[in-house]
């Protein structure tokens, strides 16, 4: 590479809104996040800390009802027929297993965690039994 060549800065997605889009509100715009919720094998969600340690893990319960009933995500809040949805369940922690929060998430895990604005739904998960 020459002098004369650079490299093209970089510009993340919170930049990019605050530049382009100044009128945006500020739920909307776009915040590095301390969780990352993925798919897991056997269907829920495993839930990590930015530090990738797992912090919970979310299991799939079985769901009833009417398929076209509308349901929205807990997680991205993204609403749609109940057939896009798993519903699942975390352990409250410190309950020792004696108390579960139920929650209803998007079936695609990625798209899900790419439309969640903020953690505030999984530090709900998080709390302990208060």
């Amino acid at each position: 590479m020459s002098a004369g060549d650079e490299q093209p800065k970089a510009f993340s997605a919170r930049e990019i809104v605050e530049e382009l889009f100044p009128a945006t509100p500020t739920r909307l715009i776009p915040r590095t996040l301390a969780f990352d919720v993925r798919f897991a094998e056997d269907g829920g969600r495993v839930v990590r800390a930015s530090g990738g340690d797992v912090a919970l893990r979310l299991r799939p319960i079985p769901s009833a009802g009417a398929e076209a009933t509308q349901l929205c995500c807990d997680l991205c809040a993204w609403t749609g027929p109940r057939r896009d949805f798993d519903t699942l369940r975390a352990e409250v922690p410190g309950s020792q297993g004696r108390r579960f929060r139920y929650l209803a998430a998007c079936r695609d895990a990625d798209a899900c965690e790419a439309r969640r604005l903020d953690d505030v739904a999984v530090e709900r998960l998080l709390r302990t039994g208060d």
